[in-house]
C-alpha cells in the first residue's frame, strides 16, 4: 500500500467541486500567458442539476488573446475550468483580470480559484469601473501535481447572478510571497489509500469480530442491568427520591380514567408501585406499528444489484477496445464510477470510435470524479467498435454500457477484443462488461449514490475492505454500521441503506417504549409512537445512508433509560441506580461512536445526575453509616465509571478496523489525531450551501435539505428527495414545548423536565456554533418535541374529557400530511405539477 497522503480541506467540497468539470487538455502552468480558448471547459451548477435556468458561456478572440464571458441570469454556480500540471510542494501565484455587471453582492462574486479548495482571490461583485486584478497566492502538496484553475461567478454553496468577463488568466511559480499575504493549500481533505480489489480483502472479519465484540459487552450489562433491577438500589436511595413531589401532573398513576373520567387504560402497575413493563397488548401494539412502518421504509429503499467488479489502470495510455458484434447507431455511452484511491478520483477517460476505414477516432472524454453511480453521455456516432483510453491512471470503472439510437436497453452482444494494458492493473478488462444487468437508463437513487452517501457510503466499503477511510470527520461506528448492510447484502442501495432504515423503523417501538415509561399510559405511547412513525425527517433520515440516525437512536436510549432515575411518587426504581447509569454510560459510548450529537446529551445526562444527587442529599436517602461525603465519593465514583470510562472504551472499540490497517499512524496516538482533526474541521467549517438554515428556523420548517432529483425522466414528472420536519409536528414545536416547561414547572413533574433537558441539550448547542448548519440538525430534537406534544394534548384531555377526539384527528392529519408528501420524501416520480403543488412556502425548494 502507497505512502499515505493527508491534505487540508473537505472531503465535500472536493466532491462536490469536482462534479461536472470535464476532462481538459494538461499544458504547463509556466506558460505565464493567457490560456488558449480550446483548453477551457464549462461547469454550471444549474445545468448539472437539471435546471432550465443554465448560465451562457462565451469565449472571445483566439489563442493568446482569449476573453472569457459568463452570464448567469438566475443564482448559479457557472465557472470556466482549465486543468494544469504543477510541480510538488512548490507555490504558485494565481492572477486575472476582472470586469463585472450587476453580480449580486449577497453571495460569492467572480474571482479566481482552484477548485477543491474554500479559498481563492477576493470576489468582484456589483457592476465594476472597469478591469480590476484579482489574484491568490497557493501551495500544492508533496504529491501533488496537477489541479484545475477557475474563474467564474458564484460558488459552491454560495449561488449568484450577473455577468462576469475575465482575461489575462495567469498561473506561474512564486519567486517569493509579499509580506502578510496568506498562502493557500491547493490540496483537498483527503488520506490517499491505495484500494485492492474487493475479493482480496481480509477486513471483513476484523468487522465482525468488533461487532461481536461490542454485541458481548451489551449483552452482559444488559444481563447484570436485569439481575440488579427491582430492588433497592446498592447506593441506598429508596423510591421516593428523583424530585417528584406528587404534585397534579407528577402524579400520574391514577390514569386518565381516574384523572379525567375517560376510559382509556392506564398501564398497570403491582400493588407495590413497580411497573410491571411492556405488556402483551403493548407488544401487540408496537409489533403492528413496526410492521407498517416496516413495509413503508423498505419500498423502493434501492436496487439489490449494481456494478461491483471493475477495471482499474495502472498506468496512463492504457486501452480497451470493445467489440460490438455488429455496425451499430449508438446514441448513448454510460459509465459506473467505481471506489479507487483519492488520487484517481480526477482521471480522466477518452473513447473513440471505429470508422469505415478501420482507424479509431476521438469520439468524447470524460473525467471520473463520482463513486458508486451511473453517468453517461450523449453520443452519435455508427461504428462496429469503440476504444476505451485511460488518459490518467487510478480510475475504476465498474460497468460501462451503450444504448442504440431509439432504444432504452444496453446493446448486448459485447466483447473485449484487441487491449493494451498492465499486469499491475486492479481488475480484468472483461469486468467492464459483466454485469449489464445492472443497468439503468435513468440514473437515479435506486442503483447509486445520492446525497452525503458519497462519503459515508463509500467509506463504509473501504473500512469493509480495509482500506484507509475516505471521510474521516465523524466517529466510525455509524459507517460500520452501514458496512454490515454491505457485508450481508453486497455493494448496492439496498445493502448500504438496509441497516439505517431498520434503525430507523426501530425509532417507532423505542418511542413507544419512552412514551409508555413516561406517561404510563398505553394511548398516549402509541400516540408518541404514531408521530414517530410519520414525521418526515426520520423516514428520509433513515432511508439514505447516511449516520444520523444512529446518533439519534442512541441519544434516546440513554434518556429511556435515565428516565428510571425520576420515578413517580410512590413508586419503586425498576432497577438500582449504579445499573441504570451503567446502562446510559454504554448507550452514550455507542451513540457518541457514531456521531457526536451524543455528546450534548452526555451533557444533558451529567446535569440530570447532578440534580438527582443534589435531591438525595438534601432529604438524606442514604444510609445513615454511610454519611453524606461517603454516598457522594461513592456516587462521583461511579459516575466516572459508568459515564466517562466506559462510554471512552466502547469508543475506542469502535476504532479497532482503523487500528487493524496495515501502514504507519494506525495507532492511538493516530485516533487522537483523528479527533483533534474532527474537532476542528466542525469548529472551522466555514462553507456555504444554498440549503443551509439557521438554528431557529429548524422548529418552523422553513428550509427543507434537498438531497436528490432525478435526471433523465420523461417530460413533465420530477423525482426529488428532501428531508424537513412533518408541519404537524414541526409547527406545534415551539407551543408544545412551552406548554410543556409551563407544566413541568407548575407541576413540579420531574418526568417532563427529563424531556426538555434533553431537548434543550440536543438544540441549544446549535446557537452557539457557527459552522454550517442543516435542518437535519434537528433530527435529535424531534422524539422530544412529539414527547411534548403528547404531554400536552394528554393536558388538554385530563381538562376537556372530550378531547379525544381531537387528538384522534390530530394523528389523522399528521398520518394524512405524510401520504400527501411522500413523493417528495421518497423520490417517487411524479408529475410536475403535484409537486408544485406541495411548495406550501416560497422557500421550499424540491
Amino acid at each position: 500500500m502507497i505512502n499515505m497522503k493527508r491534505v487540508l480541506l473537505t472531503a465535500a467540497l472536493l466532491v462536490s467541486m469536482a462534479a461536472g468539470v470535464f476532462a481538459a487538455e494538461t499544458h504547463s502552468p509556466m506558460d505565464h500567458t493567457t490560456q488558449s480558448a480550446v483548453q477551457w471547459t464549462k461547469y454550471d451548477w444549474n445545468a448539472s442539476s437539471g435546471k432550465s435556468d443554465v448560465a451562457r458561456f462565451a469565449i472571445e478572440g483566439e489563442k493568446e488573446a482569449v476573453r472569457l464571458h459568463i452570464t448567469a441570469s438566475t443564482p448559479d454556480d457557472a465557472r470556466f475550468v482549465r486543468e494544469v500540471a504543477v510541480e510538488p510542494a512548490t507555490i504558485y501565484h494565481f492572477a486575472s483580470r476582472v470586469r463585472t455587471e450587476n453580480v449580486g453582492t449577497k453571495a460569492r462574486g467572480a474571482g479566481i480559484s482552484v477548485s477543491g479548495i474554500l479559498g481563492g482571490s477576493r470576489d468582484i461583485t456589483g457592476t465594476s469601473a472597469g478591469w480590476q486584478t484579482v489574484d491568490f497566492f497557493g501551495k500544492t502538496g508533496t504529491e501533488q501535481r496537477r489541479l484545475s484553475v477557475t474563474v467564474g461567478v458564484g460558488g459552491y454553496g454560495s449561488l449568484n447572478s450577473g455577468s462576469a468577463w475575465f482575461e489575462d488568466i495567469t498561473v506561474e511559480k512564486a519567486t517569493s510571497v509579499p509580506p502578510g499575504v496568506t498562502v493557500a493549500s491547493l490540496e483537498p481533505l483527503a488520506v490517499r489509500a491505495s484500494v485492492p480489489p474487493p475479493q482480496s480483502s481480509k477486513m471483513g472479519g476484523n468487522v465482525i469480530a468488533a461487532f461481536v465484540c461490542l454485541g458481548a459487552i451489551l449483552v452482559a450489562v444488559g444481563l447484570f442491568g436485569r439481575r440488579r433491577s427491582g430492588g433497592k438500589g446498592s447506593d441506598g436511595n429508596t423510591s421516593g427520591s428523583g424530585g417528584n413531589s406528587g404534585g397534579t401532573g407528577g402524579n400520574a398513576t391514577g390514569g386518565i380514567a381516574e384523572e379525567g373520567g375517560e376510559k382509556a387504560e392506564r398501564h398497570a402497575a403491582t400493588p407495590g408501585g413497580v411497573s410491571r413493563g411492556a405488556q402483551r397488548s403493548d407488544v401487540a401494539v408496537m409489533a403492528a406499528l413496526t410492521v407498517v412502518c416496516l413495509a413503508v421504509s423498505l419500498f423502493n429503499l434501492g436496487g439489490h444489484v449494481a456494478p461491483d467488479t471493475g477495471w482499474q489502470a495502472a498506468a496512463p495510455e492504457e486501452t480497451v477496445t470493445v467489440e460490438l458484434g455488429r455496425e451499430v447507431e449508438l446514441s448513448r455511452f454510460y459509465y459506473y464510477c467505481g471506489i479507487n484511491d483519492r488520487s484517481g478520483d480526477d482521471s480522466r477517460f477518452a473513447l473513440a470510435a471505429r470508422n469505415a476505414a478501420g482507424a479509431f477516432v476521438p469520439l468524447l472524454s470524460f473525467t471520473k470524479n463520482d463513486s458508486s453511480v451511473w453517468k453517461f453521455s450523449e453520443i452519435a456516432v455508427r461504428t462496429s467498435a469503440i476504444r476505451l483510453t485511460a488518459d490518467t491512471a487510478g480510475g475504476r470503472l465498474n460497468e460501462i454500457a451503450l444504448v442504440e439510437k431509439g432504444r432504452r436497453i444496453p446493446l448486448s452482444g459485447l466483447r473485449i477484443g484487441e487491449r493494451q494494458v498492465s499486469a499491475k492493473d486492479v481488475g480484468k478488462p472483461e469486468n467492464l462488461i459483466d454485469e449489464q444487468a445492472a443497468f439503468e437508463y435513468a440514473p437515479s437513487f435506486r442503483t447509486g449514490f445520492y446525497f452525503d452517501e458519497i462519503y459515508h457510503g463509500r467509506t463504509a466499503w473501504e473500512m469493509l475492505h480495509g482500506i484507509e477511510p475516505y471521510e474521516t470527520t465523524h466517529p466510525p461506528l455509524g459507517k460500520l454500521l452501514i458496512s454490515a448492510g454491505i457485508a450481508l447484502f453486497g455493494m448496492n442501495p439496498f445493502g448500504w441503506r438496509i441497516v439505517g432504515t431498520l434503525f430507523g423503523v426501530a425509532l417507532v417501538p423505542l418511542t413507544y417504549l419512552f412514551g409508555l415509561k413516561l406517561f404510563r399510559n398505553r394511548f398516549y405511547a402509541f400516540g408518541a409512537a404514531f408521530l414517530m412513525m410519520f414525521d418526515f425527517m426520520r423516514f428520509a433520515q433513515s432511508r439514505v445512508a447516511v449516520i444520523d440516525v444512529y446518533g439519534v437512536f442512541f441519544i434516546l436510549v440513554m434518556y429511556y433509560f435515565i428516565l428510571d432515575l425520576f420515578p413517580e411518587a410512590g413508586e419503586r426504581p425498576t432497577r438500582s441506580t449504579n445499573a441504570t447509569l451503567l446502562l446510559t454510560g454504554v448507550a452514550f459510548g455507542v451513540g457518541a461512536a457514531c456521531k457526536w450529537i451524543a455528546v450534548y446529551a452526555g451533557g444533558g445526562i451529567a446535569l440530570l445526575v447532578v440534580l438527582k444527587t443534589v435531591t438525595e442529599l438534601k432529604r438524606r436517602n442514604f444510609s445513615p453509616g454511610q454519611g453524606a461525603a461517603g454516598f457522594l465519593l461513592k456516587r462521583v465514583a461511579v459516575c466516572v465509571l459508568t459515564l466517562a470510562v466506559v462510554p471512552a472504551v466502547i469508543y475506542l472499540l469502535a476504532y479497532l478496523p482503523y487500528l487493524a490497517l496495515p501502514g504507519a499512524g494506525h495507532d492511538l496516538a493516530g485516533v487522537f489525531r483523528l479527533q483533534a482533526h474532527m474537532l476542528n474541521y466542525h469548529r472551522t467549517l466555514q462553507a456555504t450551501h444554498p440549503f443551509s438554515s439557521q438554528w431557529w428556523s429548524w422548529p418552523l420548517d422553513l428550509r427543507p435539505m434537498w438531497m436528490y432529483t432525478g435526471q433523465g425522466l420523461p417530460a413533465g414528472i420530477v423525482s426529488s428527495i428532501a428531508s424537513f420536519g412533518n408541519p404537524a409536528i414541526f409547527w406545534l414545536a415551539i407551543p408544545a414545548v412551552a406548554g410543556a416547561a409551563f407544566l413541568a414547572v407548575s407541576r413540579r413533574d420531574a418526568r417532563i423536565g427529563v424531556v426538555l433537558t434533553a431537548l434543550l441539550f440536543q438544540y441549544l448547542p446549535w446557537v452557539g456554533i457557527n459552522r454550517l448548519a442543516f435542518i437535519y440538525h434537528f433530527f435529535s430534537s424531534v422524539p422530544f418535541v412529539i414527547f411534548c406534544i403528547v404531554a400536552i394534548l394528554k393536558s388538554l384531555e385530563l381538562q376537556f374529557p372530550r378531547f379525544r377526539t381531537v387528538t384522534w384527528g390530530y394523528l389523522v392529519i399528521t398520518a394524512g400530511l405524510f401520504v400527501l408528501f411522500y413523493p417528495v420524501l421518497s423520490g417517487l416520480p411524479v408529475r410536475e405539477g403535484y409537486m408544485a403543488g406541495l411548495k406550501w412556502l416560497p422557500t421550499w425548494l424540491f
